[in-house]
């Protein structure tokens, strides 16, 4: 058991719920439903010993129908006791003591100032901080170096016209940046709202992005970016990498995930030990956000190998971890870089591809699947050794399915 009332109590923390996938969402539901694994002590009346904090944006909830479902059922669920908490904006007060704590200023002299954040704000803190710098960019908000204090007019900042939403805000603060540091955001937003500090070491590496570092210096210093614990950029609010990500249209975005992932399939071989398993990963996400590209089509025969053979080795490891659902999609990918007559060209790749597609449909609940890739493998297996693998797949699935004879019957057919 993972949690024991009164010895060994269970916190489990997930944020922003609003983007979880199938696997995450179902790892919950078992999690808050299915609490029998979570607490092997029968007494009667034993209470579970566990606290789920989940988080996530209210008026993004109707994007995700799988959420929202999954959220109506854990209130329907009897035995789950749940307590909603709404996070609204702060009110005019925390916004005064907010500005207070920054200008050094007594409640008094900035509650009228306050006011006028927070009525542009609507209480949101990162729309009031950025409009506080914004204020101070345009010399709007001044600090006199006679008087010792930070001023500023009413009627100006009142008059100071803000963007409806954080994204429009954040678009016109990215758009006054230098090309270079925009263009460096871009990269690091192909990442996600973070990525590690060795990540973009092996990138700046190469002669398309030796600049990466030095760029990213400005947006540092401008609040859009952060470093934290040494090693990690991160985006000051993932609305901002979302702006930043969504500037490029479609086409020219995978091309840039394209580069990036070449680019760091080709650093692998010079890459510390310790990274290359991790950055080979990192890597061939980038190549499969872009397999549909020209680039991506123009590879040469041996990158087509490589990329086949990263996708098979994330597809073992999804399945180490019985992420089905990643597994079937890095196999999908690996079979779109082999091409044609693959059995006959790359049998090992090809018939490692099938196996691993023919246990994921398996943890997938798909037994369509596992006939499709378990046949094919017997229509193309060299020898019997090869065939083993699908057949112990095809055997559990009519075992799990109930029908007994059919798994008897798949024994038997490979003896």
């Amino acid at each position: 058991a993972i949690s024991i009332p009164g010895h060994r109590p269970l916190v489990f923390f997930m944020d922003d719920l609003q983007w979880a996938d199938h696997a995450s969402l179902s790892l919950l539901s078992s999690l808050v439903l299915e609490s029998d694994h979570l607490n092997d002590d029968d007494e009667e009346g034993a209470h579970q010993s566990q606290l789920i904090v989940c988080s996530y944006r209210s008026n993004e909830l109707d994007r995700s129908t799988e959420l929202k479902t999954c959220l109506d059922t854990f209130e329907a669920a009897p035995s789950v006791r749940i307590t909603s908490i709404n996070l609204e904006g702060i009110d005019k007060s925390s916004t005064n003591k907010m500005i207070s704590d920054t200008l050094k200023l007594p409640l008094r002299l900035t509650r009228s100032l306050a006011n006028a954040v927070h009525t542009k704000s609507s209480g949101n803190p990162l729309f009031a901080k950025m409009f506080m710098v914004l204020l101070a960019e345009e010399k709007k908000l001044n600090y006199s170096l006679e008087e010792h204090r930070w001023q500023w007019d009413m009627d100006v900042v009142r008059n100071t016209t803000i963007s409806e939403g954080v994204a429009v805000f954040m678009m016109a603060k990215l758009s006054r940046l230098p090309k270079v540091t925009f263009e460096a955001l871009q990269v690091m937003a192909c990442f996600g709202v973070k990525v590690d500090e060795d990540v973009l070491g092996l990138l700046s590496e190469t002669e398309e992005f030796a600049a990466l570092f030095t760029s990213l210096e400005r947006a540092i210093q401008e609040g859009i970016i952060e470093k934290r614990n040494g090693n990690v950029f991160i985006f000051a609010h993932d609305t901002i990498q979302q702006s930043v990500y969504d500037f490029l249209p479609e086409d020219q975005m995978a091309e840039l995930h394209f580069r990036i992932g070449l680019q760091l399939v080709k650093g692998l071989s010079t890459c510390e030990h310790r990274l290359s398993h991790s950055i080979s990963f990192i890597a061939i996400d980038q190549i499969n956000k872009a397999k549909d590209t020209d680039s991506a089509s123009a590879l040469s025969p041996q990158l087509k190998e490589v990329m086949t053979s990263l996708n098979l080795s994330a597809a073992e490891l999804a399945l180490d971890f019985a992420d089905a659902s990643s597994a079937l999609s890095y196999v999908h990918n690996g079979f779109l870089f082999m091409g044609e007559n693959s059995w006959e060209v790359a049998y090992k790749p090809c018939l490692r591809l099938h196996e691993a597609a023919c246990l994921a449909s398996y943890l997938n609940a798909s037994p369509a699947g596992v006939s499709k890739y378990s046949g094919l493998i017997m229509e193309h297996a060299r020898v019997l050794e090869d065939k083993i693998k699908a057949s112990c797949v095809v055997i559990q699935t009519s075992a799990s399915n109930g029908d007994t004879e059919g798994a008897i019957n798949s024994g038997l057919d490979l003896l």
